[in-house]
């Protein structure tokens, strides 16, 4: 399965990406903002990708110029609640400071809003990782009143939401087809 938009590819992962994903999930700037924070072995690597429900679960890397680049998810999906967990990761440093993270999450909640037809999509985020809070609110995500950990805070945004806060840039995206 593959989404194409906006210039990027999002392609989904495979078993001969794992050791790839592995490699970037275990390097310092992402682990340490995630909350499972220690190295993940490739026997862990392959176990968690062998029991993971592909129904429920959508993970893609994210391509630029046929390169991959980082990984965006859909996880833990609800169908009858209609909502998931949203996450992001660039692998390649050299995008991070790039239009690559914005236009490939736009892609993956646009997806899930209008293909899945979800309602609400919800982001764990490190309370310290300020540059992915804002990134965060600037696409329609705003933290929930209550939280129980302090270290890592949830996010929620709908569709009506997403679409409203980002329909300047979509529009603006549409136009460079």
């Amino acid at each position: 399965m593959q989404i194409s938009k906006y210039g990027i590819v999002l392609q989904r992962l495979e078993e001969k990406d794992l050791e790839m994903v592995r490699q970037w999930r275990n390097s310092d700037p992402i682990r340490l903002n995630m909350k499972y924070q220690e190295i993940i072995s490739s026997e862990m690597q392959l176990k968690w990708f062998a029991n993971l429900d592909k129904k429920t679960n959508y993970y893609f890397i994210i391509k630029t110029d046929e390169q991959p680049v980082g990984l965006v998810n859909l996880k833990e999906i609800d169908f009858t609640l209609l909502q998931a967990e949203a996450g992001i990761f660039i692998g390649d440093a050299e995008q991070l400071n790039t239009l690559t993270p914005l236009l490939a999450t736009i892609a993956i909640m646009e997806y899930a809003f209008e293909e899945l037809k979800l309602k609400t999509l919800r982001a764990q985020i490190a309370s310290n990782n300020v540059k992915a809070i804002l990134f965060n609110e600037s696409i329609g995500y705003e933290k929930a009143t209550t939280q129980v950990d302090e270290a890592f805070q949830y996010y929620f945004t709908s569709e009506n939401l997403f679409k409203e806060v980002t329909k300047n840039i979509r529009s603006t995206l549409d136009k460079m087809k």
